[in-house]
């Protein structure tokens, strides 16, 4: 839009700005308070030409805005599109569900090989078993405890 901003004829903006509105109310039909403020033109940008079924969408959105686990329910429509599940402000384990795997564990990374690899709680991070992208829950059952450089090196792949 700030490419457009000094023209004397705004239509090149206007039609972008119909273009990104009227995409947005054919892929998500069902407005809800938690769209309002989401960045659209760069999420129009990045995937009006690609194919989308907005019935699935739909059906996605659904359950995630009854998903207690994704706090972030704004984030949602990002989500959907871009699958960063950063979006969705996952609620992270509680001291205690932390406090509990690091002592199931002993202190023990799962990932590391030595068998005297014993680390300290604030050497470790927890971690989800199940992803949560394969419907893992945030819970104390679900926690496990990874040396910072295994948690690390996870994400990254």
């Amino acid at each position: 839009m700030s490419n457009n901003q000094h023209e004397p004829v705004a239509i090149k903006l206007w039609n972008y700005f119909t273009a990104v509105i009227n995409w947005v109310q054919a892929i998500f039909p069902n407005y809800r308070k938690e769209m309002k403020g989401v960045e659209w033109g760069f999420l129009y940008n990045d995937f009006s030409s690609k194919s989308l079924d907005p019935q699935k969408l739909e059906e996605e959105i659904v359950q995630l805005m009854r998903d207690e686990d994704a706090t972030n329910k704004k984030g949602i429509y990002q989500y959907v599109l871009t699958r960063n599940e950063k979006y969705l402000s996952i609620r992270k384990f509680t001291d205690n569900q932390i406090r509990e795997a690091y002592e199931r564990q002993k202190g023990f990374c799962p990932k590391c090989k030595a068998p005297n690899n014993e680390y300290e709680l604030k050497e470790m991070e927890a971690d989800h078993i199940k992803p949560w992208s394969k419907n893992g829950k945030t819970n104390a059952a679900n926690c496990q405890m990874l040396c910072r450089d295994h948690n690390r090196r996870k994400s990254d792949i």
